[in-house]
């Protein structure tokens, strides 16, 4: 057993320049540099980079760990081109996978922007296929979702059925159309089969090292849904995970609490943002204010361009949303607010200027999304010191859906990342998965090229927003450190700092951007130790 790690021969990029080694001790970047700088070194093992590039280990801003591993054995649905081909998706999948009358059939990622029928799908496309089994299956946003006939009769879902923030859409006789929105869905998922611990920790196993080949040193994930919304069981099944050696990364939890008392009872136990273990941290309030804009549940100031009278969905009153943020605040809490509308982000502002006010303090709060925002918004953030986590490769994918929703001026006014950098706003990036690609790498090109994989469009969407390549690298390596105030152990490669490190095939700065997507992760490393190594570095 070495105590010490050697990289050498590599290309390993500090905050100082380029370095060629670089020794690792006791968990830490004990030194980097030149080999001299380096050698000899005693009882060390020796890694030969061959020349491959070293960067601080990737960070994923915003995800839902959990619900993408889940995602990975569902019927996927993305790409469906029609209701007739997710018909016919459901059709092979449920023959393949009898199950006894009365379990659930899942699926996820149907996006009816894309479908031919230029509708959603509802419970009349889906009964014929599956009538007895309750089906349910999400749209690509995770906001919006399809029950059929028999999920609704078993759910009791009627006509009369209400959820505050969220809905349960008709059709033209005032019957339930299976489409469920927002905290309806939520209500939906409480009352079907929760995850397992065993379930949970088989699906951290399998998929766990997964997300660590993609370069992923740390998750800030939002798994309070998986868990039935028990942040006691939340916390004791990662704890345990760590306890067993069985977490190849970080976990920073963003616990979703909606309610008050839920808030407060949470408090009561005495966690605060930053507590916890080396890799189990204690994360930020998540808060959950509108919905997507796919969905067209995102709140927006202003009618949706192509459903007018509809401004989306609010999931809080203001009253209520300022009530939240105030005990969080005052308690020492970190705030991850999602809001995707600028009506949402309005409302956020609003609540985190009030609670500032009352009681200031320097607490690095956040904005998960803020998609659309204009100048002025933009300059509050700045003024009250509240950063974004943001996604990029939501612009390839949202592109022409945004300018259906919002109209093509409002739409080139969103997703403004290079304008929230100018201002000094702090960025993180994210994938939301399993709403988008787990991959960092995905991420750093749409942020450096705004393209979708088939380099579409040719400038760029909105092209004035690209980032450099070391801010779209800094979106998962330094800026979740700091929104984390993690910043003086993670998020570059300085001595003393976390070894947690992403050894890639080919540097990002010397190759050509439609290319950032394609170069390969060869080894993770985090906390020093090896949590993912590809087959073609022997």
């Amino acid at each position: 057993m070495y105590s010490k790690t050697v990289l050498v021969n590599g290309q390993i990029h500090t905050p100082m320049g380029t370095g060629e080694a670089l020794l690792i001790e006791g968990g830490r970047i004990s030194k980097a540099g030149g080999i001299s700088d380096i050698l000899p070194q005693r009882d060390a093992e020796f890694i030969d980079l061959q020349g491959r590039a070293v960067f601080p280990g990737f960070a994923d801003s915003h995800l839902h760990f959990m619900s993408w591993a889940q995602s990975q054995e569902l019927l996927n649905l993305g790409g469906c081109r029609s209701v007739q081909e997710l018909r016919e998706r459901l059709g092979t999948y449920v023959r393949s996978r009898p199950l006894p009358e009365g379990e659930w059939y899942r699926g996820r990622g149907w996006n009816d922007a894309r479908m031919a029928e230029g509708r959603s799908p509802n419970r009349h496309d889906v009964d014929g296929i599956v009538p007895h089994n309750p089906v349910i299956l999400t749209r690509t946003c995770g906001h919006v979702a399809l029950l059929n006939t028999a999920a609704l009769r078993l759910l009791g879902v009627t006509r009369d059925t209400r959820v505050a923030g969220g809905s349960f859409e008709t059709d033209e006789d005032g019957e339930p159309n299976g489409l469920v929105t927002e905290s309806a869905t939520a209500w939906v998922r409480e009352r079907m089969p929760g995850l397992r611990d065993e379930d949970a920790l088989r699906l951290l196993e399998k998929y766990g090292p997964l997300a660590a080949s993609f370069g992923l040193t740390q998750l800030n994930t939002d798994d309070m849904g998986a868990f039935e919304h028990d942040f006691r069981r939340l916390i004791a099944f990662y704890s345990g995970a760590e306890r067993d050696g069985k977490l190849p990364f970080r976990v920073r939890q963003q616990f979703l609490l909606p309610e008050r008392d839920a808030l407060l009872d949470f408090l009561s136990e005495g966690w605060r943002t930053g507590d916890g273990t080396p890799l189990c941290q204690i994360g930020p309030l998540k808060l959950l204010t509108d919905g997507s804009l796919g969905g067209r549940t995102a709140f927006l100031r202003e009618d949706y361009a192509d459903s007018p009278g509809n401004r989306g969905v609010a999931i809080f009153e203001q009253e209520e949303l300022n009530a939240l943020v105030a005990i969080a605040h005052s308690s020492g809490m970190q705030i991850a607010a999602h809001a995707i509308g600028d009506g949402a982000l309005d409302m956020c502002l609003d609540a985190l200027e009030i609670a500032q006010r009352a009681c200031p303090n320097a607490t690095r709060h956040l904005i998960v999304h803020a998609q659309i925002a204009d100048d002025r918004q933009l300059d509050r953030m700045k003024s009250l010191h509240v950063g974004a986590a943001v996604q990029p490769s939501f612009v390839p994918s949202d592109g022409e859906m945004a300018v259906a929703r919002l109209g093509a001026e409002k739409a080139a006014g969103s997703y403004r990342w290079k304008s929230m950098l100018r201002r000094g706003i702090v960025l993180s990036g994210g994938s939301d998965a399993p709403v988008e690609d787990l991959r960092p790498l995905s991420g750093i090109h749409a942020a450096v090229t705004r393209q979708d994989a088939d380099d579409k469009p040719g400038e760029g969407w909105t092209p004035d927003e690209r980032l450099s390549v070391a801010e779209a690298l800094a979106l998962y390596t330094w800026a979740p450190a700091w929104h984390a105030g993690n910043e003086r152990r993670r998020g570059e490669i300085r001595e003393g700092q976390d070894a947690d490190l992403v050894v890639l095939e080919e540097d990002p700065f010397m190759v050509s951007p439609p290319n950032l997507r394609h170069i390969g992760v060869a080894m993770t490393l985090c906390g020093g130790r090896v949590t993912w190594r590809s087959d073609s570095f022997a």
